[in-house]
């Protein structure tokens, strides 16, 4: 049975970032195969030896996969964060099959050849990544892999979403409806049997207007659509969220040291350039 609103987007990506995990781990056992000739007495090991060393760095790979998951197949990420990402899902696979190995004593020093592997992968992964990213953008230009959303709202920042969605083809989405009046789309929700929202519902009010949001999430967690509170201008603050217990509260983003620091410098460069 097909659920209302759940699109095949959902197996797609699914699909899209399987591919990637096992690319991974395609680079990763061909560059084992390249690094065990590096490795100090590893001719002298047991055939047991190199197969445990072999599991080893695979079970790294697949913590450090499970801590830094591909990303690839997220519509609004860039280049940085693919990097970044690359980066720590490396780093932590070579410290942790350094560590592991360690552990078994392997009497054989691998911390330069698992440097040296480590570096290797992260410029191949990096690269192919990047490359797979840029494929798949194209394919959404095409018209592959959209993503069908519905805008409630009329603020101005709801408008400054529609043009970034629609004016990039490369996101892959497409507009299904959009309310302009909040209280037509909350007079829908009374009978939501007819409302058709997509894949994505993006919902842009004050927050005063609890009972509106909630009545929407709830609805796009029962039709299993990716319901998502686009602050209003007026609410949009330059603050920073943090964590007081269970309570969300907002500080700014640098404390009062670092602003004084920062004036302080400041000073200085006026008295210099002066």
């Amino acid at each position: 049975m097909r659920l209302k609103g759940f699109h095949n987007n959902y197996f797609t990506n699914l699909l899209i970032k399987w591919a990637v995990i096992g690319g991974d781990f395609v680079v990763l056992w061909m560059a084992l195969y390249w690094v065990v000739d590096y490795i100090p007495l590893s001719e002298e090991w047991e055939p047991y030896k190199m197969h445990t060393f072999w599991m080893v760095c695979t079970l790294a790979m697949m913590v450090s996969e499970y801590l830094w998951p591909t990303d690839i197949h997220l519509r609004m990420v860039g280049v940085r964060e693919i990097a970044r990402r690359t980066t720590l899902l490396m780093a932590t696979q070579t410290i942790l099959s350094y560590l592991v190995s360690r552990v078994l004593d392997f009497r054989a020093h691998l911390g330069w050849q698992l440097l040296f592997m480590g570096l290797a992968m992260l410029v191949v992964v990096t690269l192919i990544r990047i490359v797979e990213h840029q494929i798949l953008k194209q394919l959404r230009k095409l018209g592959y892999n959209k993503r069908r959303v519905t805008l409630v709202g009329a603020d101005p920042e709801i408008h400054r979403l529609h043009q970034k969605m629609m004016n990039n083809p490369s996101y892959g989405y497409s507009l299904r409806s959009s309310y302009v009046s909040t209280s037509d789309f909350s007079s829908l929700l009374s009978q939501p049997e007819g409302v058709r929202l997509g894949d994505e519902l993006y919902l842009c009010v004050s927050c005063k207007e609890r009972e509106l949001i909630e009545r929407t999430a709830n609805l796009c967690q029962e039709r299993m659509v990716k319901f998502y509170y686009v602050p209003t201008a007026e609410e949009k603050l330059n603050l920073q969220p943090v964590l007081f217990d269970d309570m969300e509260l907002m500080t700014t983003p640098s404390g009062p040291l670092k602003q004084r620091l920062k004036r302080w410098m400041k000073n200085k460069k006026d008295k210099v350039l002066k």
